[in-house]
């Protein structure tokens, strides 16, 4: 019989139009967020209220604390950015990605069409994660459609974001 390997979670702060939300992304053999009765993201308007509904249910947090800031201006306007930071986009893919399978919404980032595939793979090596020390740095090209396919897909997750974060009455 296997045993159960306990979670990791980290505190999550979204900020949202001035708005913060304190969330909890877990990761063991499959990534998410927790989610209330509703099937929305759970969130707490405050820090201390997280932590302390973390230390209530016993949750192995991880000390690493993670703010992403969330604008869907930002993302309006990506396809006329000269320069492209693969890692932060490659980070909120992923995140939008985990948040969407979490409320099961279908993500356009999620496509298997080979145009989004080769777009998230030049993500991914324009991090170069993989590259050792001396060796030479991929620095990706981007075409305007490929830049038009990386706003459609963030502001598809902003979207998918906005709806996993709703307000019910007895959401929280």
């Amino acid at each position: 019989m296997g045993e159960k390997v306990q979670e990791t979670y980290y505190l999550v702060t979204f900020r949202i139009s001035e708005k913060e939300y304190y969330t909890f992304w877990y990761s063991d053999d499959i990534d998410g967020f927790l989610l209330d009765r509703n099937r929305k993201l759970r969130f707490f308007p405050e820090k201390e209220e997280a932590l302390a509904f973390a230390k209530e249910k016993g949750f192995l947090l991880n000390r690493e604390e993670t703010e992403y800031l969330i604008s869907p201006e930002y993302f309006r306007k990506i396809e006329h950015f000269r320069k492209i930071d693969c890692g932060q986009f490659l980070n909120y893919w992923n995140i939008f990605s985990d948040v969407a399978h979490s409320i099961n919404c279908p993500f356009a980032g999620d496509s298997r069409e080979e145009t989004i595939r080769i777009i998230y793979e030049k993500l991914f090596y324009g991090c170069n994660i993989l590259v050792n020390e001396g060796e030479k740095h991929y620095i990706p090209k981007w075409s305007r459609k490929e830049k038009r396919l990386i706003a459609k897909v963030m502001k598809d997750g902003v979207s998918i974001l906005a709806k996993g974060l709703v307000l019910h009455p007895d959401s929280n």
